[in-house]
C-alpha cells in the first residue's frame, strides 16, 4: 500500500472531538485518501477516545489511537528515547512523530487538540512544505522576527510569541529586508497562525486577555538562516528530512520550583533553525490560520512552568547563533553535531545564576537528542 504523504499528530487528555472538523475539513477539499491522523493518549485520556478514532476511521479519515499501553508496547522499538519520555506531558507527541515517519510521511503536520481548521483547505496550506519555495527571504535586523505583528489584535500594543527574546520586546519594530533565495531552496518547516487566542507567554496572559482577531499576512512568508522564530508546535508541518532535527524537547526536568514545562517545542523549533542554517532547507510562516480555542489554563501555574525557558532561551538561542556552526552535510549528522555542542560548549557555559539542575536539564537535552536521532534513523 502507497503510504499517505500527509500525518496529522496530536496529543490530547480528552476525547478528540476536535478532529471532526478537521475531518470536514479534509474530506470538503478532497485529502482522505491523503492524510493519516495519529492521536497520542495519556493516562489522563478516556478510553472513548479509542471510539472516537475508530469512527472517524469509519468516516473516512484513518485514525489511530494509541494508549499509554500501545505507547510502551511500541516503545520497546526505540526503548531508549521513549524511555525518556514523562507522563501526562504533551511531549509524547514524539511517538506520533516517530509513527509518521516509520509509517513512510511525506509531511508531518503537529497540532493541539484547541486548534481548529478554519475555512481555507488546511492540507493545501501545508502542502507546501517540503517542496520548493518561492518568493524571496526575509530577514530581520534584530536577527528574529515578531509573527505577532501580522495579527490583528482586540487591544492595543505590540505582543510577542512564546519563545521569543526577552531582550528584543522593546517595542520597536527592527528593519527587514529581502534577499533572493538560492537556487534549490525548499520549505523545511511550516507555521501556520492563529485567530482565537495567540500562542503567548504566561507573562503576557497574566496583563490580560487577548484575541486575535485575524491573520493580516501574505499566504506565506519564508525566512533567511539568519532570522529566527519561536516555533509553536500548536500548527506546524515538517518536511520528512527534516524530522531527525525536529523533536519536541522532552521536559518535566525536576528545577527549582517544580518542573521546567512548556518549551519542548520552542526548543525543538531553535534547534531546527540551528541545524538548517547554510542548508537548502527554509523555516516559513503564515498560513494556513488555525482558530484556537485555547483550554482553560491557570496562568500562575504556566509561569511557574515556563520561568526557566524563559531565563534560559535568550542566552541558549545567542549562544546558537553565534557559536554553533554544523559542518555534517546530512540533518542526521548535524543534529548529531548539535547534542555534542550542547553537552561540550554549552554546559560549561551557562550562566553563573543556573542552579545544577539546569546544567542537569541540559545534559540530558543533549542526551535526549542523541536518542532522537538514533530512534529516527532505525526507523526511516
Amino acid at each position: 500500500m502507497t503510504p499517505k504523504p500527509f500525518h496529522i499528530v496530536l496529543t490530547t487528555i480528552r476525547v478528540p472531538d476536535v478532529l471532526d472538523s478537521y475531518l470536514d475539513n479534509i474530506r470538503q477539499y478532497g485529502h482522505l485518501d491523503e492524510v493519516k491522523v495519529w492521536v497520542i493518549g495519556d493516562r489522563k485520556t478516556p478510553a472513548t477516545a479509542g471510539d472516537c478514532a475508530g469512527r472517524l476511521t469509519r468516516q473516512g479519515l484513518e485514525t489511530v489511537f494509541m494508549d499509554p499501553g500501545d505507547q510502551e508496547k511500541w516503545g520497546k522499538r526505540c526503548a531508549d528515547f521513549c524511555r525518556r519520555l514523562p507522563v501526562n506531558n504533551e511531549t509524547r507527541r514524539n511517538i506520533g512523530y516517530l509513527r509518521a515517519l516509520e509509517e513512510g510521511c511525506r509531511t508531518l503536520i503537529a497540532v493541539d487538540d484547541d486548534n481548529f481548521p478554519t475555512d481555507s483547505d488546511f492540507i493545501a496550506g501545508h502542502g507546501e512544505t517540503g517542496g520548493p519555495a518561492r518568493g524571496r527571504a526575509l530577514t530581520s535586523a534584530a536577527g528574529f522576527y515578531n509573527v505577532c505583528d501580522h495579527l490583528n489584535l482586540d487591544r492595543a500594543g505590540r505582543v510577542y510569541p512564546r519563545g521569543y527574546p526577552f531582550l528584543l520586546r522593546n517595542g520597536s519594530i527592527p528593519e527587514v529586508t529581502l534577499t533572493d533565495l538560492a537556487d534549490g531552496a525548499g520549505y523545511g518547516i511550516t507555521m501556520g497562525l492563529w485567530t482565537g487566542s495567540p500562542d503567548l507567554d504566561a507573562v503576557t496572559w497574566l496583563n490580560g486577555p487577548v484575541t486575535s482577531l485575524a491573520y493580516t499576512g501574505a499566504n506565506r512568508y519564508v525566512l533567511a538562516h539568519d532570522t529566527w522564530i519561536p516555533v509553536s508546535g500548536q500548527n506546524v508541518s515538517v518536511a520528512r528530512d527534516l524530522i531527525p532535527a525536529y523533536c519536541c524537547i522532552p521536559m518535566g526536568w525536576p528545577v527549582p520550583g517544580g518542573n521546567i514545562q512548556r518549551y519542548g517545542d520552542v526548543w525543538g523549533g531553535y534547534f531546527l533553525q540551528a541545524v538548517i542554517d547554510r542548508t537548502p532547507y527554509h523555516v516559513a510562516f503564515g498560513r494556513p490560520v488555525v482558530d484556537h480555542r485555547r483550554n482553560r489554563h491557570c496562568y500562575l501555574d504556566d509561569l511557574r512552568h515556563e520561568y526557566w525557558g524563559m531565563m534560559l532561551t535568550d542566552w541558549l538561542v545567542g549562544l546558537l547563533k553565534s557559536e554553533f556552526h554544523p559542518a555534517a552535510s546530512g540533518i542526521p549528522d548535524r543534529t548529531m553535531e548539535l547534542a555534542g555542542f550542547l553537552a561540550d560548549n554549552a554546559v560549561a557555559r551557562m550562566p553563573e545564576w543556573c542552579p545544577d539542575e539546569l546544567k542537569a536539564f541540559l545534559r540530558q537535552t543533549a542526551d535526549n537528542l542523541s536518542a532522537w536521532v538514533s530512534a529516527c534513523r532505525r526507523l526511516s
